[in-house]
């Protein structure tokens, strides 16, 4: 399972910026979403390149059946 990572920023101007890592795709953006809430305003989104890559890996389990015919 991910385990997110937040680095929070507040600026002299009392804004908080915050990158979030360890997550990609949706996941990502949920959390997002999450944080604007507690925070409120959001002023900006930038996704960056981890957001595009995908989120699951696919596993193929493939078995060989022999025929008995």
């Amino acid at each position: 399972m991910e385990r997110p990572e937040f680095n929070i920023t507040l600026t002299p101007a009392g804004k908080v910026k915050v990158e979030i890592k360890g997550v990609k795709g949706q996941r990502c953006v949920d959390l997002a979403d999450l944080l604007k809430e507690i925070v409120g305003k959001e002023e900006q989104r930038q996704f960056t390149a981890d957001y595009y890559e995908p989120d699951a890996k696919v596993r193929i389990d493939a078995k060989v059946r022999e025929s008995t015919g």
